[in-house]
């Protein structure tokens, strides 16, 4: 026999924007070769060192301890009192619920809750993890004379800004840099993060059939409406060395700061007609149950390393070549903690293949298409694409155009359905299980953007917008960086 007090674990994953925007992105990666001037070479790494100095400066944020910001991503959705740190719905019985649909309705609201906390964690870690950077090998390209001194290969543009290109740097030449990235996600396949909703229905109790509605039980569902904000910097330091005139190694290193906060409002609706007194409630007095109850999460914040990436690069064409061709090996290590949301969880690797055409006339086309395998809870491999164009308008200005999607394996895995309840008076009622849209969670994203050559540096700025709803997205991403040249 259960006690008229009983548990439902309900342990949802929502990621919010804070009270306040986020500062456009920022970036600044830099190239150079072994002989460059020292105070080039290091300029990234300076300006990376002052970025990560504003992390952790926010005073209105509370640091995740305990748990880390998962776990306190819990309180979103915790009601009721007295039933643990862990529990969603802490809901107590009324005098006429049958224990049978107790725990009926128990273990059907642990099953959503399963299911919804796996897709939303699992996006939120992805979001983070995909963080567009500028590419770390692309920039001017130098062929030698006849007197075997590198000169700049004026006709060619100064390369794509997130698409990767088939061109290396060649032997004894390396790129440092630094980029940032700040963002804040504002809808999940195209819901708004201020307005999720979600309910959980009772299960299909003898007589079985549907609509649900008989016993009276099945006409008690739990509704909740989330509004979250989840906010993240990223500041990357990456090398790249050209091993051989063929062959590049890179190294990306990225730290990773998460902000969360929202609330939560619960309501047991009951159907016209019933007695709230002999249903569930959050508590109160048996001739007044309390049928409504709101969770707040204050803002919370964690930082730290995120997942290290490691990636070679083999030219397969001679770098005279008009169309070149490349494979590219990407390793990402679960170097962060995942109980932050600071990194996936799981070992990924990518391989790409990259073509790249030089037109003539200053106009250069890339594609990429490979395949990206992902460990961690949540994730799915994905089929990745780039298509990139750029044009070398002047010698010192190169415009891009790029195309970026991916697109994951395996079944759906949140599919919203439609439950029947009919009332007491033989009306029937349509009941959505979320108001998120049953989407693939493809992504297809659109960059634009510029390289300005300045001196021995060229500013790269690129704006980055969503062309589909699938996944977890922000409205806009800027990138702005610098890279060093000869």
């Amino acid at each position: 026999r259960l006690p008229d007090s009983f548990l439902l674990r309900l342990h949802a994953a929502h990621r919010f924007p804070g009270d306040h925007l986020c500062p456009p992105v920022a970036g600044l990666p830099m190239r150079s070769s072994f002989f460059g001037p020292l105070r080039v070479r290091l300029l990234p790494a300076f300006v990376l060192v002052l970025t990560l100095g504003s992390f952790g400066a926010r005073p209105d944020l509370v640091s995740a301890q305990d748990g880390g910001l998962r776990a306190r991503f819990g309180q979103l959705f915790t009601f009721g009192t007295g039933c643990g740190p862990e529990v969603l719905f802490c809901l107590r019985s009324g005098s006429g619920t049958p224990d049978f649909a107790q725990e009926a309705f128990s273990t059907n609201a642990n099953a959503t809750a399963r299911e919804l906390t796996l897709f939303l964690q699992g996006a939120i870690a992805l979001g983070i993890a995909t963080v567009p950077a500028p590419s770390a090998g692309s920039g001017e390209t130098f062929r030698l004379s006849a007197l075997g001194v590198p000169v700049r290969a004026e006709e060619t543009s100064l390369g794509p800004i997130l698409v990767e290109r088939a061109l290396t740097l060649g032997r004894r030449s390396f790129l440092i840099g630094a980029n940032f990235t700040e963002m804040r996600f504002e809808s999940l396949r195209g819901t708004s993060l201020e307005d999720l909703q979600f309910n959980v229905v009772q299960r299909d109790l003898p007589p079985l059939g549907p609509p649900l509605g008989d016993p009276v039980i099945e006409r008690t569902y739990l509704a909740v409406t989330t509004r979250m904000g989840f906010e993240a910097r990223v500041a990357n330091l990456f090398f790249t060395a050209g091993l051989t005139d063929r062959l590049d190694l890179s190294l990306m290193v990225p730290l990773v700061e998460a902000r969360l906060s929202g609330f939560s409002d619960a309501e047991i609706v009951i159907s016209e007609g019933d007695d709230p007194a002999a249903g569930f409630s959050f508590g109160g007095p048996t001739e007044d149950p309390r049928l409504r109850e709101r969770s707040i999460l204050p803002p919370q914040k964690a930082s730290g390393l995120g997942d290290v990436s490691v990636r070679g690069k083999y030219r397969l064409t001679d770098s005279e070549n008009r169309l070149a061709v490349a494979l590219l090996g990407d390793v990402r290590l679960p170097t962060g903690r995942d109980d932050d949301f600071l990194g996936s969880g799981g070992i990924w690797a990518q391989g790409l293949g990259i073509l790249s055409m030089e037109a003539g006339a200053g106009f250069s086309s890339h594609a990429n298409a490979g395949v990206v395998v992902r460990g961690g809870e949540g994730q799915r491999d994905a089929i990745v694409l780039a298509l990139g164009a750029d044009h070398r308008a002047s010698s010192r200005l190169t415009m891009a155009a790029e195309l970026l999607a991916q697109v994951p394996f395996g079944a759906n895995p949140l599919v919203q359905k439609e439950v029947i309840i009919r009332d007491a008076l033989g009306v029937d009622t349509s009941v959505s299980t979320s108001n998120f849209p049953t989407l693939r969670d493809d992504q297809v994203d659109g960059a634009v953007g510029l390289k300005l050559r300045l001196w021995k540096l060229t500013l790269v700025s690129s704006a980055i917008v969503p062309l589909n709803d699938g996944g977890l997205r922000s409205r806009l991403l800027w990138t702005v960086g610098l890279q060093g040249g000869r």
